[in-house]
């Protein structure tokens, strides 16, 4: 997605503020719920500049007997003890209780202020479709309902070896036949016959496994306006399992975590997703990229 293209038009929500409702103390069936320590968005529609006064627990995950599902009609006990989790640590633990209105299904959180970390300074790199403008955001946590923080599988930041950078090359060929080269919005050639040098590996992570995930940024001009997966500027994430194997995983994602949230000695992935001019959101992989649910919402 282009970063400079401004949509000037009002993000049209109908938000009725902090309203409470009443909720029965129900435990989640399988008593595991995977959320996101987010700022509370609400507050910053129409790019409000500055940051957020608040920040909420947005529900987005639940592990049941069948995989994980979005947890946005989950029943929360009236309040929950959360663990944050990042980068296979415990940063620590926060409360919160139910029944907040917002873009998603939120808890107050009522752990002090200053007591809730962050992790780097508030930017725009998680702000999703309110980045156009002076709106700035802290980066999104994951929480966990229960003490699972551990990234077993470790992953961390890399450079690919030529070996697998070739064989990312190689799938992105193969996911994207057809690239047009663009000048001010214009094709100028089609079916671009584009050399290695004009793919590059903005994010790029790998496991103490040898297994490797990358998001891959092609360079071909300005080609207006990016809002769909099939478009090859859409920053195209992949997959390398141990056995060299690739698979597309998705496109318009920010990784946020890796992290064992269910406790069964294999990481999964969450992310952030920003979509064309309306939809933002959170993805959770299984530790294959076999799998996937998403808790997403819409500005009009």
């Amino acid at each position: 997605m282009r970063k400079d293209f401004v949509l000037r038009m009002l993000i049209c929500i109908t938000f009725f503020g902090v309203s409470v409702t009443a909720q029965t103390p129900v435990k989640p069936s399988d008593g595991l719920i995977v959320g996101i320590l987010d700022d509370a968005r609400e507050e910053m529609v129409n790019w409000k500049p500055g940051v957020a006064q608040n920040r909420v627990i947005r529900l987005a995950f639940e592990k049941t007997a069948t995989g994980w599902k979005d947890a946005s009609e989950t029943h929360m006990p009236a309040q929950t003890h959360w663990t944050i989790a990042f980068d296979g640590k415990d940063l620590g633990s926060i409360d919160t209780d139910a029944g907040l209105a917002g873009f998603t299904s939120i808890q107050r959180i009522l752990t002090p202020a200053e007591k809730v970390p962050t992790v780097g300074q508030p930017s725009q790199q998680f702000a999703g479709i309110m980045g156009n403008g002076e709106t700035k955001f802290r980066r999104p946590l994951v929480v966990v309902s229960q003490p699972h923080y551990r990234d077993p599988d470790v992953w961390k930041r890399t450079k690919l070896p030529d070996k697998i950078a070739a064989l990312v090359r190689n799938a992105f060929r193969s996911q994207y036949p057809h690239v047009d080269r663009c000048k001010d919005e214009e094709v100028v050639e089609r079916n671009w016959k584009f050399p290695d040098s004009a793919l590059s590996f903005p994010s790029a992570f790998a496991s103490n496994k040898n297994s490797f995930l990358a998001e891959v940024d092609i360079n071909s001009g300005d080609c207006g306006w990016i809002d769909q997966a099939d478009q090859p500027e859409s920053g195209p994430w992949f997959f390398v399992s141990v056995d060299g194997t690739v698979k597309r995983v998705g496109s318009f994602l920010s990784l946020l975590d890796a992290g064992d949230y269910d406790d069964n000695g294999k990481s999964e992935f969450v992310f952030f997703s920003s979509q064309g001019e309306n939809t933002d959101g959170f993805v959770l992989f299984d530790a294959n990229f076999e799998n996937q649910t998403s808790v997403l919402w819409h500005y009009h």
